[in-house]
């Protein structure tokens, strides 16, 4: 267990989706939290005692040093939807793979260091495993032991970065390593698909969608900060899943919008894109944190992201 009263903590991406609940929870516990962002500083946190707005891969020896973080959750990412656009190959290799190695070059000798928690993907995943030509039925568990050929290029700078990760770790066994592959993660005001349909559908706006028939394991962001907290007040090193073990498909979403909305108009068109059918083998993550957190439904989220968008 950590006592997180003035424990130093940094996270890189703190005004994200999913960094936002991670920093209010922190705070929260007492921690003294440093955020990194792009973004500016969010209006609720006028009194965050430490903000740093820019890129990231600016920030000097020196900043890091001034701070002296005890833990290091990393957030700091870009992507982009199902399909990478051409454009995506240079923002990838610089917020994605040349970020993670700036920071961790800061950071890597620091005698304060004990614990990096890295939110990584499930991109990272041989596709193979769970993408298929027709429409499933099953959903395919995908365990932290599965076959490793990442999706895309996010799914290959998490893994590249997982891997010195790893390297560091050789050099520094007293760090404790958490490298988190996180399924699809959804919130308040965010940029995921459950966000984009709610705001359409709040504007009056029918809703294209792919292959509805698709399946995926949606993890709330509220969730992901409660289970990296979790995993940071273990010893554990490694790799785990985060998700909610539970994967409902398109039309399972489409279902609980129109209980929370009523009718809508659906523009169903056609794609070449793949079906997919995940979904996170959780084993390990409650094993380490003995079912101390009950993942959400979407059931229970959808109305909570509609309440905040409003």
């Amino acid at each position: 267990m950590v006592d997180w009263n003035n424990k130093r903590v940094f996270v890189s991406g703190g005004a994200g989706v999913i960094g936002t609940a991670l920093v209010n929870d922190l705070t929260a516990k007492g921690a003294s939290v440093f955020v990194g962002d792009l973004k500016p500083r969010p209006d609720d946190w006028k009194t965050l005692p430490r903000y740093r707005q820019g890129d990231l891969i600016t920030m000097t020896a020196q900043e890091m040093a001034a701070f002296k973080p005890e833990i290091f959750f990393h957030l700091a990412a870009t992507f982009e939807r199902s399909i990478e656009s051409y454009d995506f190959w240079q923002e990838n290799f610089h917020h994605n793979i040349a970020l993670s190695h700036h920071l961790m070059t800061l950071l890597k000798d620091s005698i304060d260091l004990k614990k990096i928690i890295f939110a990584s993907s499930y991109l990272i995943y041989d596709p193979k495993l769970y993408l298929f030509d027709a429409p499933q039925t099953k959903t395919v568990p995908l365990k932290e032991s599965c076959l490793t050929t990442p999706r895309n290029l996010c799914g290959m700078a998490k893994l590249l970065h997982e891997q010195e990760l790893l390297f560091i770790k050789k050099f520094r066994p007293d760090l404790q390593v958490v490298n988190a592959r996180i399924f699809r993660s959804y919130g308040r005001n965010s940029r995921d698909i459950i966000s984009r349909w709610i705001h359409a559908l709040q504007e009056k706006q029918p809703l294209t969608v792919y292959r509805p028939e698709g399946i995926f394991d949606y993890v709330f962001a509220d969730d992901v900060a409660t289970a990296l907290i979790n995993l940071a007040e273990t010893s554990y090193s490694g790799v785990v899943n985060i998700g909610s073990g539970k994967a409902r498909s398109v039309n399972d979403v489409l279902k609980i919008l129109k209980d929370n909305f009523g009718s809508f108009k659906i523009n169903q068109e056609p794609s070449d894109i793949p079906y997919e059918a995940s979904q996170a083998d959780m084993h390990l993550y409650h094993s380490l944190t003995k079912n101390k957190h009950a993942f959400q439904p979407l059931e229970q989220t959808i109305p909570k992201i509609k309440q905040n968008a409003e």
